[in-house]
């Protein structure tokens, strides 16, 4: 593969600026000519005339260079599908936001993940960006460990992607033709997105059609958050370590690799099986971070965070990531394997399960306040 890279502007110039420095730096030795497409959105007024020149000023030493300023407003969600749609004319593209920043080594990743997964029908695309958080808990994420350099979710990446032209295609015939009636099957915070945000869409597309996103364990892009159509202020919610040194990934298929997520980031009960056998008689959904509503849970069992009232097994909150106390059999409370029908839904079980959580993912230090509010929860659940 030989993407072409493609990034959509608007009116930043200074975060362009700082993107197209990273480019300048990275590597490109596997590659004989790499397209660079720069495709600029006008103001309602007319376009920005210093985004247009930080565009036009760069000098790009390995390969074309082509600056597009459309005519009309696009807004965000017409500029990025017209740089997924150029994977027609280039046959693969690394689309990136204009406030990220790649590793020296994004392309060599980008090229062979995009090569290795070209003919797989279940990969919807390639993310550059590692998810350090959970988006739904604002909490740690870390995918089970394994010998690859990749894992697998049903979620987009925010912060750098990429597409075969077939897998662009795809995304395209299911938008056209598709009803989109996932409700049922997201959390609802994917409905709080505004219209023109690709992410949710992507999201529902990955849902509706059983497809992944292919992740690296070692991000080759971060992110600065820099105020914009989505940020009133810079936020470094984003920034995550690069990858520098690797040049070369190892890539399993998706069939292969234990480390596959759902939408909610929970791991699939069908990979978590393969590496706790204990669990193999038992039909469950997996709900370790609590996030998932009563209409999401369609089996008998459910392994959850949540309180229950009768659970048929127990185990620790106390390795991470939470699976790996259910890989490891560790005795304990904090994880129930239940019957649906014995899960608690009131609020107090809730505010249970909350604290629960915080306490495993902060690992018991809490501010002044925490303590406080810890201490006053416990005077009323020795009253209730």
């Amino acid at each position: 593969m030989n993407p072409a890279i493609v990034i959509p502007v608007y009116n930043r110039p200074d975060t362009l600026a700082r993107l197209l420095v990273s480019l300048k730096a990275a590597d490109y030795s596997s590659a004989k000519d790499v397209p660079l497409v720069i495709s600029i959105d006008p103001e309602h007024d007319g376009p920005n005339r210093k985004v247009h020149n930080v565009a036009e000023s760069f000098e790009w030493s390995h390969g074309i260079k082509e600056v597009i300023l459309h005519e009309e407003h696009l807004g965000l969600l017409g500029n990025f599908h017209f740089c997924g749609g150029l994977t027609e004319r280039h046959g693969s593209v690394i689309f990136l936001e204009d406030d990220s920043f790649v590793s020296p080594v994004f392309y060599h990743y980008a090229a062979q993940a995009l090569d290795r997964y070209q003919d797989d029908a279940c990969i919807g695309g390639i993310s550059l960006y590692r998810y350090a958080f959970n988006g739904y808990t604002h909490y740690p994420f870390e995918p089970l460990s394994d010998e690859n350099d990749v894992f697998f979710m049903q979620l987009p990446s925010i912060m750098g992607q990429c597409w075969t032209q077939a897998q662009w295609k795809a995304y395209a015939q299911w938008r056209e033709t598709s009803p989109r009636s996932v409700e049922e099957t997201l959390h609802e915070v994917w409905y709080a997105f505004p219209a023109d945000d690709h992410f949710p869409i992507l999201t529902k597309y990955l849902v509706s059609t059983a497809r992944f996103y292919v992740f690296p364990r070692i991000s080759l892009t971060t992110g600065f958050g820099d105020a914009g159509t989505h940020f009133s202020k810079r936020s470094s919610y984003f920034q995550v370590p690069l990858q520098r040194g690797r040049k070369s990934f190892t890539l399993p298929e998706l069939n292969d690799s234990n480390a596959v997520y759902d939408s909610f980031m929970e791991v699939l009960p069908i990979r978590l099986k393969r590496l706790a056998p204990a669990l193999k008689e038992y039909d469950f959904c997996m709900d370790l971070n609590a996030t998932k509503k009563a209409h999401h849970i369609t089996t008998e069992h459910v392994i959850t965070t949540r309180v229950c009232r009768a659970p048929e097994r127990t185990f620790a909150l106390a390795m991470h990531p939470p699976e790996a106390n259910l890989i490891h059999n560790v005795e304990g409370t904090g994880i129930n394997l239940c019957r649906v029908s014995d899960l608690r839904w009131d609020r107090w079980s809730d505010l249970q399960s909350r604290v629960r959580l915080h306490d495993y993912f902060s690992r018991g230090r809490h501010s002044f306040i925490q303590s406080l509010l810890y201490a006053l929860l416990g005077r009323f659940r020795s009253r209730s």
